[in-house]
């Protein structure tokens, strides 16, 4: 599995060119995986026809995190892969991080519970994408 990251200052195009990598390489018949981390979903939203998923961190909220934790949520199966990863254009698996509530924490934070839920839930073992953007 390869991973690529794009990052730097808003509106220089990370979420066009991430959601048009995924959509190309899903075309030439790769396993593909697109997680979201910008509050306005564009990458995502690109892949599954303007549909703006629910994030991670909504659901885990929803769920309880902030009562139970991360590893309860995960290990008493409060939290199923249709919540958290939805397919788009091609068979690409996508994934919108979210961020915290106003005031608590900043949104790099929001991004590694995100993560550690995946990793958590083996989605990477399970789903075995070739690329993960």
């Amino acid at each position: 599995m390869r991973q690529i990251a794009f990052y730097g200052k808003g509106g220089i195009g990370k979420s066009t060119t991430g959601s048009n990598i995924a959509a190309a390489l899903a075309e030439q018949g790769l396993s593909v995986m697109m997680i979201g981390c910008d509050p306005k979903a564009d990458c995502t939203r690109n892949l599954t026809g303007e549909v703006q998923i629910p994030t991670i961190l909504d659901i885990s909220r929803d769920k309880g995190i902030e009562r139970l934790g991360l590893e309860e949520l995960v290990e008493g199966k409060k939290i199923e892969f249709a919540d958290v990863i939805h397919r788009g254009y091609r068979g690409v698996y996508c994934a919108e991080c979210g961020g915290p509530r106003p005031g608590f924490g900043c949104a790099g934070r929001g991004v590694t519970v995100a993560i550690d839920l995946l990793k958590r839930m083996n989605a990477f073992e399970k789903l075995k994408p070739d690329l993960v953007i």
